[in-house]
């Protein structure tokens, strides 16, 4: 990653590192992963800044993607990804810096009142998985960057009518079944709070802190590639 592109960004010197991490989890062939297009509908509009002099959304309502590729399960193998759907929904607005013209700015929602919507996999309508979102969190580069990009973290807690998809998660996850999100595209659609999305959730084999220092590295590398685009 650029020097002086970290110098600008002091918390993307920590995700450069973490980028190693990453790179060297994917390199192992163990992780597994899945990309996704979707959406979320946010709600609860605040006067706290944002982008391009619009407020901050208090809260997301709902959330949903589809799978658009996959890498390293096998409950693929025999299955179409593009019948992989997910669901999520409740999570309130829980700290946020607003950005500046050369400044960076960052929302993170989590589930402050205790009634978010469980994050629920399907797959053909299926349910295969049910679990939490434990947060969500996305970064923009300065007041007038409309796209942000970021991180997230599921735990997936209960198989669903076929377990065969869960059982692969916890059993690469070493019974966690934590997913680690990387954000690569976060947009608004319109002014009523619908955003498009595009990211990736990887299940990885290791400590939660290495999952986890993984998905900012991505983070941080799609980041630094938008940023030379």
């Amino acid at each position: 990653m650029n020097a002086r592109f970290t110098e600008s960004f002091p918390a993307l010197r920590r995700i450069a590192t973490a980028a190693t991490a990453a790179l060297l989890l994917k390199g192992t062939g163990q992780a597994a992963s899945f990309d996704f297009s979707g959406g979320l509908q946010a709600g609860n509009l605040t006067g706290i800044p944002w982008v391009l002099e619009s407020g901050m959304w208090g809260s997301i309502e709902t959330g949903s993607g589809t799978g658009t590729s996959q890498s390293g399960f096998s409950f693929f193998e025999t299955r179409n990804i593009q019948q992989l759907t997910f669901t999520f929904g409740d999570l309130e607005l829980s700290s946020f810096a607003s950005p500046g013209p050369g400044t960076p700015g960052f929302e993170r929602y989590t589930d402050i009142d205790g009634s978010s919507v469980p994050f629920t996999l399907r797959y053909a309508g299926t349910t295969v998985a049910t679990g939490t979102s434990v947060y969500l969190y996305g970064e923009v580069e300065n007041s007038n960057d409309i796209t942000a990009v970021g991180t997230g973290q599921v735990i997936l807690t209960a198989p669903g009518a076929d377990p065969t998809f869960f059982n692969e998660i916890m059993a690469l996850t070493g019974n966690t079944g934590q997913l680690d999100l990387v954000l690569s595209g976060f947009f608004p659609v319109n002014q009523q709070g619908l955003f498009a999305t595009t990211g990736t959730f990887t299940a990885v084999p290791e400590p939660g802190e290495y999952a986890a220092l993984g998905a900012l590295g991505m983070a941080g590398f799609a980041l630094w590639r938008r940023r030379r685009q």
